[in-house]
């Protein structure tokens, strides 16, 4: 999925789903943009200089993606922040470790859980960019029979489906807002 869906999505089950609070949706939508970091960084690395140097015509797509989110100085960030194993490790230190009691707003365990969530809707919606879901512990990989992107493998309908769902939560939220303002009213 795209970032800011991610982001979107933890936020909303965050702060209006589960009514953790403000902070901890922010910390959800923050942890749940928390992988995509490499690739942002690999993004300016690899095609900002370029870009400025030569333009496009000088850059080999496949290339530039394959060392953005694989093969280049970010990549190998990039597949330990799409691995459920750190999170899932983090997770579990989290809880043993006594910081449940610390968290009182529950901002480290939504950073956590947007971290994790982020990775499992990768993992369904990746067909030929897939990272290894155990990783560094197993590099099986699984390629979904849907992607976020990709038209030949329902790219265009997942767009339509999570932008829509996008949508009608931002209509579910505006709605609720208008009832209670009238509400407050009389």
């Amino acid at each position: 999925m795209e970032t800011y869906s991610h982001a979107f999505f933890t936020w909303a089950l965050a702060k209006h789903g589960i009514k953790a609070g403000r902070a901890a949706g922010i910390a959800g939508a923050l942890g749940a943009s928390f992988p995509d970091l490499p690739s942002f960084a690999g993004t300016a690395y690899y095609i900002g200089p370029a870009y400025l140097r030569d333009g496009w015509s000088s850059m080999d797509t496949e290339e530039v993606l394959q060392a953005i989110y694989f093969t280049g100085p970010f990549g190998g960030t990039g597949s330990i922040l799409h691995s459920a194993v750190p999170v899932v490790a983090l997770l579990v230190l989290y809880r043993i470790s006594g910081l449940v009691r610390l968290d009182q707003h529950r901002i480290l365990l939504w950073f956590l859980l947007g971290w994790l969530g982020h990775t499992l809707a990768d993992f369904l919606t990746h067909v030929d960019d897939v990272r290894p879901l155990f990783w560094p512990l197993s590099s099986w990989t699984w390629a979904s029979p849907i992607s976020y992107y990709n038209s030949a493998y329902y790219g265009r309908e997942f767009f339509l489906a999570n932008h829509g769902l996008m949508l009608l939560t931002m209509l579910a939220l505006l709605v609720s807002r208008l009832r209670r303002r009238a509400g407050k009213a009389s």
